[in-house]
């Protein structure tokens, strides 16, 4: 607008210095105008003084340019709208302009010095409009400090509005949470903003200065979005002080949608297309589906069944609950029912078996030599109530492909007379077998030495020998360990086994026809057992030393907790093997805790020595055998002292017994042949 008036002005300057040139400048010359408008010379008066003809004609030079300059910018428009033409409007203009000619056509002086003054002072003007333009800017920063200033937003009052993003407020269940996009806009407030409400925008208040909290926003019904003000606050910047100032958001608006239940048709239905008839309701399985979440019968749906009973065609009705709304119908078949078959073998024929059929007179199996070949009849049951069937004419070794299928008599009625037919059901699945030799089953796989194990089991019909496995772990990997001829045969002794581990031992029987070797499946596995004795074998992997320095390379020193007989603490040294270290120190640490007291003077372990008969090496002198308070617990008919449990407080209770137990150690004090009761064993012996 400043410009636009700044160019105004120049143009009616201009103007008006055209106007008052051109008739000074031709009545001096003694010009007149003709009938078209020119100016026309008049011979009276022709002579000028050079000075006043110098003059006009520089002040007539000087108003030409500014004229000239003024056409090529814009167009001179008269107050109507129309152009003004220079000489036909000039009286006009003048008129317009305040400009007054005299009797002779020139401007009056007043009216020069007015032309001068506008003409003279171009920078005055523009100076003084320029401060207006800054003063209405001024007022318009101020309306907008007022409007924009830092403010206390309350987000319950009516000012405060939030709105859904997409303009959506009902959404369809879906099984997961529905959070909707919001946003809080600030309308203009009458009492705070002095301008008319349709010049102040709205304020889109920033995200980050509120929290929004949504309930209720799964299940169908009325979900709420809970936005409250944060602590947070906006800041604005004042363009006159350059100053941070915020706004602060406060107060608490509440904002609903609603959760309107899915359409049930829109659900995925699994259900079968078929049934097998029972003679009663028949109710097939139905998986409902829905966002690729499988839904709850009875909860999220309900089903109606109807003509379930007899043969034909069916219905299921699936009615949606809670969530869902709406129904949907699934048709299937009842039919004969189809016989499921099961196949196994032995060495001398094949069995099937398969489960009753409802009204079914008897079954027809099909058997074949491949499963896509030509299926032979091979056998009619005439009974509904039989389900199995043996094939003893199948070779050994060959596979087999059956399948059976069921029938029942009804009547008919052909040309009015009722004829008894046999109606068929489906076949069953393909099933193939062939005979063959049965699983082994070992009876028993015994430690004889500590390189040596037995294995017996039972003898395979048709079995021509047994092919026997071994390992050193249940799950591990076993390897060839040997096989006796005959299927008389029924045990093996392995041999050059490892010292001091357990092995474990699988065995099939094999059969040789037409050149080739058949095998049963492998028996269960069978871990090596030890007798009491020989649990010694498994504490030395190399071999049960036999000289004194090798023993003493599985010793370890253990020191353990005791008590005496007033209950005083104290401790005591042990050296023990080492693998069995963490028993023995668990089984003094029990007890300990009891309060048993144990002398230790009088008890020990480790002794490097031969039995009392010197017959054999004693099991102490492999630390795996502790002697407790043997003056208390004598060994009956070899050392003095009398057993006084009860009595003795260092005798052996039975909970001690049982705490040595529980480390799979022996008590001497349950020996038949005779009694050691401060002695308990690993070993047993």
């Amino acid at each position: 607008m400043q410009m636009k008036r700044r160019k105004a002005g120049l143009i009616l300057i201009s103007l008006m210095l055209v106007l008052t040139s051109l008739p000074v400048s031709a009545t001096e010359a003694g010009a007149d105008l003709d009938g078209s408008g020119q100016y026309m010379p008049v011979k009276e008066n022709q002579k000028q003084e050079p000075e006043e003809q110098e003059a006009d004609t520089k002040d007539e030079s000087s108003n030409e340019t500014v004229t000239d300059e003024t056409d090529e910018k814009s167009e001179v428009l008269t107050e109507d709208g129309q152009k003004a033409e220079d000489t036909q409007t000039t009286e006009d203009s003048q008129k317009t302009e305040g400009v007054t000619p005299d009797e002779s056509g020139k401007p009056s002086d007043e009216t020069k010095d007015k032309v001068l003054d506008q003409t003279d002072r171009p920078l005055e003007r523009e100076e003084a409009d320029k401060d207006q333009d800054d003063s209405s800017k001024k007022d318009m920063s101020l309306t907008a400090a007022q409007t924009d200033g830092p403010r206390e937003y309350d987000l319950s009052s009516d000012n405060i509005e939030a709105r859904f993003k997409n303009g959506q407020t009902e959404y369809v269940y879906t099984g997961s949470q529905i959070k909707p996009e919001i946003e809080l806009v600030a309308k203009p407030d009458p009492l705070k903003d002095s301008s008319p409400a349709s010049e102040v925008p709205e304020k889109v208040i920033d995200a980050d200065c509120y929290t929004a909290e949504y309930r209720d926003n799964i299940k169908t019904g009325i979900a709420s979005i809970i936005i409250k003000g944060r602590d947070t606050t906006q800041s604005v910047q004042q363009e006159e002080t350059n100053a941070m100032e915020e706004d602060t958001f406060t107060g608490t608006k509440t904002v609903k949608f609603k959760i309107t239940p899915a359409d049930i048709k829109k659900c995925e239905v699994q259900a079968p297309k078929t049934a097998d008839y029972t003679g009663k309701q028949v109710k097939p399985k139905v998986t409902v589906s829905y966002q690729g979440k499988k839904l709850a019968s009875g909860k999220d749906y309900k089903l109606t069944y109807s003509n379930n009973k007899k043969m034909g065609t069916a219905s299921i009705r699936i009615n949606g609950t809670g969530n869902f709304n709406g129904s949907r119908t699934v048709k299937f078949k009842i039919k004969f029912g189809t016989p499921v078959v099961k196949a196994t073998s032995s060495y001398s024929k094949i069995n099937l078996k398969w489960k009753k059929i409802k009204d079914a007179s008897g079954y027809v199996v099909y058997r074949s030599t491949s499963k896509k070949g030509k299926f032979k009849k091979i056998y009619t049951c005439r009974s509904g109530s039989k389900v199995s069937y043996s094939d003893k004419t199948a070779k050994f070794g060959k596979t087999y492909y059956y399948k059976v299928r069921a029938f029942r008599k009804v009547k008919v009625k052909v040309k009015k007379r009722t004829q008894t037919k046999q109606e068929y059901s489906s076949w069953s699945a393909v099933v193939n077998e062939k005979r063959k030799l049965s699983a082994v089953t070992i009876k028993s796989a015994k430690c004889l030495s500590e390189t040596t194990a037995k294995v017996t089991w039972k003898m395979t019909t048709g079995a021509q020998g047994y092919e026997i496995y071994k390992s050193t772990e249940k799950n591990g990997t076993y390897v060839y360990a040997g096989k006796v001829k005959g299927s008389g045969r029924v045990s093996y002794t392995a041999k050059k086994l490892k010292k001091g581990v357990a092995h474990y031992f699988k065995v099939r029987a094999y059969r040789k026809s037409g050149g080739k070797t058949y095998y049963g499946k492998f028996s269960a596995v069978k871990k090596e057992s030890f007798s009491e004795g020989q649990r010694l074998y498994t504490l030395f992997p190399k071999g049960v030393p036999t000289k004194k320095a090798e023993m003493e390379k599985y010793l370890v020193t253990i020191t353990v907790p005791i008590k005496d007989e007033e209950g005083v603490p104290s401790t005591t040294q042990l050296r023990v093997h080492k693998d069995l270290a963490k028993k023995f120190m668990k089984a003094f640490q029990e007890m300990y805790a009891i309060g048993f007291p144990v002398r230790a003077e009088d008890t020990d372990t480790y002794n490097w020595r031969n039995m009392s008969s010197g017959k054999n090496r004693s099991h102490h002198s492999y630390g795996c055998v502790v002697d407790l308070n043997w003056n208390s617990n004598p060994m009956i008919g070899v050392t003095e002292g009398e057993y006084s449990p009860g009595v003795d407080p260092y005798s052996i209770t039975p909970e001690v017994v049982a705490i040595w137990k529980k480390q799979g150690f022996y008590w001497g004090g349950n020996w038949k042949s005779s009694k050691d009761y401060m002695h308990f064993t690993y070993t047993n012996h």
